[in-house]
């Protein structure tokens, strides 16, 4: 069997609208009300940053040549979010009314 080809995500693609139960409506509501009166927390993850740290040793001063620019960390980890939100497709879904959104794009 061919391997399963994933979509081009470079421009917004398809979206897939599904309805909402009512009971999953109520829940949106009830979660929302909570986001707007509650404070929010933010979670810190550590990872293994020596690969990177390695890779943009070797080709910072080739970056630097070619671009006019020091080569960062941003880029790595706009890259890793990207694929990471390509995964799960219920993360970039959104409420619209009374239906879930999927988007087939980041």
């Amino acid at each position: 069997p061919a391997a399963k080809e994933k979509p081009s995500f470079a421009t917004p693609g398809k979206e897939r609208r599904v309805p909402m139960s009512r009971m999953r409506t109520r829940i949106a509501e009830r979660l929302k009300d909570s986001q707007n009166t509650s404070a929010m927390l933010t979670t810190f993850q550590e990872c293994d940053m020596h690969n990177l740290m390695q890779m943009r040793s070797e080709f910072k001063d080739a970056f630097l040549k070619a671009h006019g620019v020091k080569l960062g960390f941003m880029s790595a980890f706009v890259k890793a979010s990207a694929s990471a939100l390509l995964e799960p497709p219920a993360i970039t879904a959104v409420i619209a009314g009374d239906e879930i959104v999927y988007r087939d794009f980041v």
